[in-house]
């Protein structure tokens, strides 16, 4: 099947030094992150520990216009810190200024060709139906993502006297399809309507200050102290965003033209139920 060929090469691609024979199910547990992981970004920022307990992708190879394909994303903890030793490299900036610079040209010389392909030919542009495109449907139709356990963390203790730390922690977000009733639901159908109910919980953001570094902790330490903020209900912590709930009722329609301008491509309706700021 052609879509289950281009799915392997790409988890081959990105995922092969991984994972091994996979079938239905692909599954990473007790991932570590590399510590430079970082350095490539060229960003003043050091990974100190960095913690995933479980990612698992299931695809539906024989069933794929009809079953979900889910990816649930579980417990990610990360903890960064400043770098103290920072090189500026001349040479590197210098090569990152031109390759930007020559993106853009590259930018506006791909507009200019689309532009006039698009001027020679705007009838067939219009009816333009691909394979990718009604794959990109179907898989949106039965795409599921559960993400639980999220917490990412800065500490600093620059200055000895006055550490700081802040970060952002979430219980769970959710992306599900449902019916026009925002019902759980497995769509069997080719209808031209998906209907996503998104849900995010105690999201928050919190800063810390004049409190015990967790630098000086193990890296397990600062794995088990990551995980404990949810596990003791939020303990002396000072918010800035105070964990808060809210949803988003999706409604998806094919292109315009599929649909013969009958719908909307995308409306969305998102509903919060309290949000706390503090300064």
């Amino acid at each position: 099947m052609v879509f289950e060929h281009l799915m392997a090469f790409f988890i081959d691609k990105f995922l092969g030094n991984y994972i091994e024979d996979f079938d239905c199910d692909i599954i990473l547990e007790n991932v570590h992150l590399k510590t430079n992981a970082l350095n490539d970004f060229n960003v003043p920022l050091e990974i100190i520990t960095g913690y995933l307990e479980k990612l698992r992708i299931h695809i539906p190879w024989k069933h794929l216009y009809t079953h979900p394909m889910k990816i649930d994303f579980d417990g990610f903890y990360l903890l960064v810190a400043p770098k103290t030793n920072v090189n500026y490299d001349v040479e590197r900036k210098e090569k990152e200024e031109y390759e930007s610079k020559m993106k853009q040209v590259k930018k506006v010389e791909e507009f200019r060709r689309e532009r006039e392909l698009f001027e020679k030919d705007k009838q067939s542009l219009h009816h333009k139906d691909t394979f990718f495109e009604h794959l990109q449907f179907h898989i949106l139709r039965n795409l599921e993502i559960e993400i639980n356990n999220i917490h990412i963390a800065y500490d600093d203790k620059t200055t000895k006297s006055y550490p700081f730390q802040c970060g952002i922690t979430l219980n769970y977000i959710r992306l599900h399809t449902t019916n026009d009733q925002w019902e759980d639901f497995e769509s069997k159908d080719d209808s031209k309507i998906i209907y996503k109910l998104a849900q995010i919980n105690n999201l928050s953001i919190y800063w810390n200050s004049n409190i015990k570094s967790r630098l000086d902790l193990s890296k397990q330490d600062i794995i088990e102290d990551l995980k404990s903020i949810k596990q003791l209900k939020y303990p002396k912590m000072n918010f800035i965003i105070q964990p808060l709930n809210c949803q988003a009722k999706l409604k998806i329609a094919k292109t315009a033209q599929e649909q013969d301008f009958e719908e909307t491509v995308l409306a969305t309706d998102i509903d919060f139920e309290d949000i706390y700021l503090n300064i």
